[in-house]
């Protein structure tokens, strides 16, 4: 005995002109479309993110200490369109970081003491680690594509430092030689001579150049909204989606100024005196506008998109577990 089989056919070339087949997008029962948006969207949102953030470069004696993190917020436009993805936006974003920088000492020869002898000071500096604190303004141009739900967006982001402040902490020590003395002088606090007093200081200013970061960002997007009827697409529907995604920025410029400032600036009138001894962040000196820094961020991303627009069209055939058929 044979089976017999139906096939049903369905042929909409002859009463329509524009029949087109999602892809095996799926839809859900109520119509809302569950990976890659047919259309045309308009999606504006806001996101949140945090994780890690470093500066790294090629001064010799910088090294990236640990516990560098950010933080930062935003508004997004997102448009989107056959599995397309282009977005732009605005975003503040906050970097704590610290750079470790090597064993360093100055010389100041000659120097002279209360009696008018000559004699050579040198400063020791240990242990310095700067800590660097930033506000940057954003605006990123990403591009990317859907597949299923995931996406991936890159491109770049414009990164103005909008404010810095500065906290340099560094060990001091300082010795004397003379000429007519044999020995080296040390840990004599009566003559201003001392050994690993820590010194740190607060809120110097901070001023980087305009940055520019090579951006990534997978992750994986729920559709929260549905917007419409099943069969029937409202040109103004409601779009509701959240996504979260892995990130990554990398500068491409140098952010080091272009400055005269010296590292380290020792009072000629009380060269001993730690209190008005004053000292600056490397990254802002002269010592490292000779070299190049740049910006590291990373880490989790959360975004939700409450608002789109979606071009007029009409679902032909819809189904919880189907393909859809729509003409244009």
């Amino acid at each position: 005995m044979v089976t017999a089989q139906t096939r049903v056919v369905n042929d909409y070339s002859k009463n329509m002109d524009n029949v087109k087949n999602s892809s095996s997008k799926r839809v859900n029962n109520s119509g809302l479309r569950t990976t890659a948006y047919d259309g045309v969207h308009h999606l504006v949102g806001l996101h949140i993110d945090g994780g890690y953030s470093a500066m790294f470069g090629n001064m010799p004696t910088m090294h990236t200490a640990p516990g560098g993190y950010t933080t930062g917020f935003g508004f997004d436009y997102s448009y989107t369109g056959r599995g397309l993805i282009i977005q732009t936006g605005i975003g503040i974003r906050w970097q704590d970081v610290n750079n470790r920088f090597d064993n360093d000492s100055l010389i100041v020869d000659p120097m002279t003491d209360s009696e008018g002898t000559p004699f050579c000071l040198r400063y020791d500096f240990t242990d310095r680690v700067d800590c660097s604190r930033n506000i940057y303004l954003q605006v990123p141009v990403l591009a990317g594509m859907y597949f299923y739900n995931c996406y991936f967006l890159a491109g770049i982001k414009l990164n103005w430092q909008v404010a810095g402040w500065t906290r340099p902490d560094v060990f001091v020590s300082t010795s004397a030689s003379y000429d007519r003395y044999i020995g080296i002088w040390e840990q004599m606090d009566n003559h201003g001579i001392r050994k690993d007093v820590e010194e740190v200081r607060d809120n110097s200013g901070l001023k980087l150049k305009i940055d520019v970061l090579a951006c990534a960002e997978i992750g994986y997007e729920w559709a929260l909204g549905n917007y419409g009827k099943k069969g029937f697409r409202k040109s103004n529907a409601k779009d509701y989606r959240l996504r979260l995604a892995a990130f990554a920025e990398c500068g491409l410029a140098n952010v080091c100024p272009k400055t005269d400032l010296k590292p380290y600036v020792i009072p000629s009138a009380t060269p001993y005196d730690f209190s008005t001894f004053e000292f600056n962040h490397i990254l802002s000196t002269a010592d490292a506008a000779k070299y190049n820094a740049h910006n590291v961020f990373a880490g989790i991303k959360l975004s939700f998109f409450f608002f789109g627009y979606q071009s007029t069209e009409k679902c032909i055939l819809c189904g919880p577990l189907g393909d859809e058929i729509k003409m244009r």
